[in-house]
């Protein structure tokens, strides 16, 4: 059985200046698994970075696709803001 795990590159910007590695995401078994380091003292950074990660998915579904990048970017927002609401902090009932 093959467990290929297939990577994206460095950012040219990021070969030349240097940074930090503060999110890595993968697909595996159908499934989101991630690591992370908080990287910023407040949350609302993490906004700001997540606004911009949707502008930039935004702009690639406009390169490959049929669609708009604004298109595109409604449809994320709606499937944000509907991810959002079923977030739940409190632990699962004990059955």
């Amino acid at each position: 059985m093959s467990h290929e795990k297939i990577e994206l590159s460095v950012p040219p910007d990021v070969e030349e200046h240097g940074g930090a590695e503060i999110l890595r995401l993968f697909i595996c078994n159908g499934a989101l698994t991630l690591s992370m380091q908080r990287a910023f003292e407040q949350p609302d950074m993490w906004g700001r970075l997540l606004a911009e990660l949707a502008m930039q998915v935004a702009q690639v579904y406009a390169q490959e696709t049929e669609m708009s990048a604004g298109e595109a970017l409604a449809e994320l927002r709606v499937a944000l803001e509907a991810g959002l609401d079923r977030v739940s902090f409190e632990p699962p009932p004990i059955n």
